[in-house]
């Protein structure tokens, strides 16, 4: 098979969890808004790509080329940004990430990254004491907040 040619491809919103993407060429492709936690891009070209809101949470990056790439809102949690190429802290700073996202030793985290806190409830459920964890996530477009909490109750598991 040899390659395509035709222009940058369109996979905004594309549902590519856990993919193995490694030494794909996806420079300056339309990955707004796709999924890719989990995916495997070791080696993958994404110079120049756009991926806006994306998910790469968890995601392999061992040299993948970020050169130009547009992270605005992307989803670095988790992700392993060590041996990755051509990053900036700019590019960084645009994205969402938090303290398991392990950077190069050139980059720091950006003060507008996830702050995360444990918080145990007011009520213990079941005899036994639950925990929330709200977590904070800021970026250039605003600040979000999310609780996730422990066990199901009774009522929930009953009604599944």
């Amino acid at each position: 098979m040899g390659p395509i040619n035709g222009g940058p491809i369109n996979l905004a919103s594309a549902r590519l969890r856990r993919a193995s993407l490694r030494f794909a060429t996806l420079s300056g492709a339309n990955l707004e808004e796709a999924d890719l936690s989990s995916a495997d891009l070791t080696d993958a070209r994404l110079d120049g790509a756009n991926l806006s809101n994306a998910d790469l949470s968890e995601a392999v990056l061992d040299r993948t080329d970020f050169a130009d790439a547009k992270l605005t809102g992307t989803n670095l949690s988790g992700a392993n940004l060590m041996e990755c190429r051509n990053l900036t802290q700019a590019q960084l700073a645009e994205g969402v990430g938090d303290a398991s996202t392990v950077l190069p030793p050139h980059l720091k985290n950006p003060e507008s990254w996830t702050a995360n806190e444990v918080y145990p409830e007011q009520q213990p459920k079941n005899g036994q004491p639950q925990h929330l964890l709200k977590v904070t996530s800021c970026s250039t477009a605003g600040t979000m907040s999310w609780l996730i909490g422990g066990t199901r109750s009774t009522e929930v598991q009953k009604i599944k």
